[in-house]
């Protein structure tokens, strides 16, 4: 018998347990170290990784910077260009993730959407704090812009998405773009973001999340924001923010069961009070990190398909094939 809780959808259940089996003692996250919890987010990946339809190619490249290069992976759906592309921050706690641990996510979203994928892999903490990771998506940003003849995209069609702290990076960045002078960004997808340190919400108190804990954010934080952050460094943690007027319209997808809920509903009542056409959407039984569990969940699928529906018509794109 499960020891997940009840009110777990029984999809998420099922992958959580698979998980579980597939990544031993490092299916927690909790007193992992740096290095254990890269490893761990590549075990985890096998769990869901699937062959790419015949029709989704990619590629990678890089953003090359004095000092430092950053990669990029390319998801191109077969059809004319130039194309819309969503510039895509996996998460992993600042410290985890890669294109690769996130191949299923990004490949899902190129593939559902019809846009461009670029999945970029930021430097990560705690070897690189903030703002090396920030400055970093802001910096993929600028060389979608300045390099989409190249790339094969629209320049005024780019969105940007990211999940958990490539939530916060993304919210970042479209705060960065809007008091810097560009580039424009059309839309902001936030996928159970990350965007304050209070461990006291009711969503953390109340969480039922076996995969993400109060525990293991404050370890994030701590890697991530070594020094604390300032009290209005909205670039650290968007929350802070003092204004969220001017930004791109958004659409906040959030888990009913995941800590960080009152994260995503208090920045999109925010959002929406700053005059932001703003779309939210908590999705039932959910815990972080479900768009992964898609494949496990029916009601994870629900929400990823409303997410890809969103992102079509921010972006002027035609209904597709599902994968």
């Amino acid at each position: 018998m499960s020891d997940l809780h009840p009110s777990i959808d029984p999809g998420v259940v099922a992958y959580v347990e698979k998980a579980r089996r597939d990544a031993g003692r490092m299916a927690g996250i909790v007193d992992l170290s740096p290095d254990q919890r890269r490893l761990r987010a590549e075990i985890l990946a096998r769990v869901t990784a699937e062959r790419h339809p015949d029709w989704l190619s990619t590629h990678t490249t890089y953003v090359t910077l004095p000092g430092r290069e950053i990669p990029v992976r390319v998801y191109v759906p077969a059809g004319d260009g130039p194309r819309p592309a969503i510039l895509y921050l996996h998460g992993g706690s600042w410290i985890a993730g890669s294109p690769e641990s996130h191949d299923f996510i990004t490949a899902s979203l190129a593939a559902n959407t019809g846009a461009v994928v670029l999945s970029v892999h930021y430097r990560r903490a705690p070897e690189n704090p903030y703002p090396a990771a920030t400055e970093d998506a802001y910096a993929a940003l600028c060389w979608a812009a300045e390099r989409a003849e190249a790339l094969g995209i629209d320049p005024d069609r780019i969105a940007i998405a990211g999940d958990s702290a490539g939530g916060n990076l993304a919210a970042a960045c479209a705060l960065m773009a809007r008091d810097r002078g560009g580039p424009a960004i059309r839309h902001q997808t936030l996928l159970y973001p990350t965007l304050d340190d209070d461990l006291e919400t009711e969503s953390y108190r109340a969480s039922t999340d076996p995969i993400l804990t109060r525990a293991a954010m404050r370890e994030a934080l701590e890697a991530f924001l070594p020094e604390g952050a300032g009290p209005q460094d909205g670039y650290a943690l968007p929350m802070r923010a003092p204004s969220l007027a001017g930004l791109p319209p958004a659409y906040l997808s959030i888990a009913a069961l995941d800590p960080l809920r009152d994260d995503g509903l208090r920045y999109a009542a925010r959002l929406e009070r700053a005059g932001v056409p703003t779309v939210t959407r908590v999705g039932p039984g959910l815990i972080h990190g479900y768009v992964r569990m898609r494949r496990f969940s029916a009601v994870a699928e629900t929400e990823f398909q409303a997410v890809c529906a969103e992102i079509r018509v921010a972006l002027n794109l035609p209904s597709g094939p599902v994968w």
